[in-house]
């Protein structure tokens, strides 16, 4: 091989109790639950193509000072019916479905440590 290809990015963000982001991400956004590492305190989600890490912090205020800015953008079809579901299962979304200046369908939810995930759709 001459050249490396890169693959795939996954966002690796703060949780101040990674029991607590795994029951936000599953019951709250629809997330399986892939992997809980208790001793190493790190814990996966999935849901379809989309993967998210997560590393506890000592606190659960280190996890809100650096949630404050961390945030991952996942793709998505469908997001009003997305954004219904959500509502449905009594997430507050940060902001419903709008489309943006740049075209893109976007929204956003904040987890129980202020990371940002922003979820978009490309209408066209």
């Amino acid at each position: 091989m001459s050249e490396s290809i890169l693959s795939t990015a996954i966002p690796q963000l703060p949780s101040g109790d990674i029991r607590i982001t795994a029951a936000f991400f599953a019951d709250g956004l629809g997330f399986e639950i892939a992997a809980v590492y208790a001793e190493q305190r790190f814990l996966i989600v999935r849901r379809g193509g989309a993967e998210v890490h997560f590393w506890q912090t000592d606190t659960a205020e280190d996890a809100r000072h650096y949630g404050a800015a961390s945030s991952c953008y996942i793709r998505v079809r469908g997001i009003d019916l997305l954004h219904a579901e959500f509502l449905r299962r009594g997430v507050q979304c940060r902001q419903a479905p709008l489309t943006q200046p740049w075209g893109m369908r976007e929204m956003q939810v904040d987890d129980p440590y202020g990371n940002a995930i922003r979820f978009g759709e490309d209408p066209g």
